[in-house]
């Protein structure tokens, strides 16, 4: 019983450190000014596709002036 309550107790310090660990890099720490990653990652993202859409855009009107000279 004992030995269950060491490996048990272990076990859960183990997780509940990487748990913090995992939680500080997301939250606080050096970059916590900075962006997440996966925040970053979206907002490239819909950048992209607004010049794409942007650029699609211009293409259409420029081809529309064209076949309406």
């Amino acid at each position: 019983m004992g030995k269950l309550l060491v490996v048990l107790l272990g076990f859960f310090c183990l997780m509940g450190a990487a748990y913090y660990y995992l939680q500080g890099r997301q939250v606080g720490g050096a970059g916590a000014s900075e962006k997440s990653a996966p925040k970053q990652r979206l907002d490239n993202v819909r950048e992209a596709a607004k010049r794409i859409e942007d650029d699609a855009q211009r293409r259409a009107e420029e081809t529309l002036g064209k076949a309406q000279e």
